[in-house]
């Protein structure tokens, strides 16, 4: 069945069977499609009724969660590293473009963002903006498996208070979330007995949690543990 997107522009929703599913694909939101029909017209291939790709990895989830928002393949994938690597790397074969040039630092800005300053007794300040922290942790993880650092020694120490940043949330990043970004870091980075110890703080495991307990919007309860420590530790 196929997986319907948020749509941006009617007239930008094609549809494409990818494998044996056919699906309602935003080509805006996926220039390697909008090129593959492209050089598809331009060949005199024939695209009726609906265009043909061959398979591609986790493309139900990939075409939900590139409409609607990263934090959503936290909700839909299996809980395995290597599934987020082979998600990771359909990624960039598909040419979406998951970090929009942003660095570590710009990453941790957006995660911390779940974070609210705001008065409910005058009604001033703003609450956390916990969809855009969601997101932000998609993007920590991507770079954890696919970035590439300028200094893995030196990056490290910020990498490990995004990473216990968002294992030290969970009212704001479920357990799905905290486990895959804490396992990709793990991975990618050479942990010192200190910063495992951090980590350890903050255990994952447990009973598992509906996905959908995750579905929560920006008006839902700003809880959140607060960690503002696990910004400035070092390893």
């Amino acid at each position: 069945m196929a997986t319907l997107p948020r749509k941006s522009s009617e007239a930008s929703d094609v549809k494409i069977k990818v494998g044996e599913t056919e699906h309602l694909v935003n080509i805006d939101d996926f220039p390697y499609f909008k090129a593959f029909l492209d050089f598809q017209q331009k060949s005199g291939q024939d695209t009726t009724p609906v265009p043909t790709h061959g398979d591609i990895p986790f493309f139900d989830v990939i075409n939900y969660g590139v409409s609607n928002g990263f934090r959503h393949f936290f909700r839909r994938m299996p809980v395995q590293l290597s599934d987020y690597h082979t998600l990771c790397e359909t990624l960039e074969f598909l040419t979406i473009d998951v970090l929009a040039g942003q660095k570590l630092r710009d990453i941790m800005n957006d995660l911390r963002k779940c974070k609210s300053d705001y008065d409910e007794y005058d009604g001033t300040g703003t609450r956390g903006q916990k969809s855009i922290a969601r997101d932000a942790a998609f993007r920590l993880l991507y770079i954890f498996l696919l970035g590439e650092f300028e200094s893995e020694v030196q990056d490290r120490a910020m990498a490990y208070n995004a990473a216990l940043f968002v294992v030290s949330h969970p009212g704001t990043f479920k357990q799905r979330t905290r486990k895959m970004v804490r396992e990709a870091f793990e991975e990618r980075f050479l942990v010192t007995e200190k910063q495992k110890k951090g980590l350890d703080s903050w255990p994952v495991s447990g009973p598992s949690e509906d996905p959908e307990d995750d579905c929560t919007t920006e008006e839902d309860s700003d809880y959140f543990v607060d960690s503002d420590y696990a910004y400035w530790s070092s390893d």
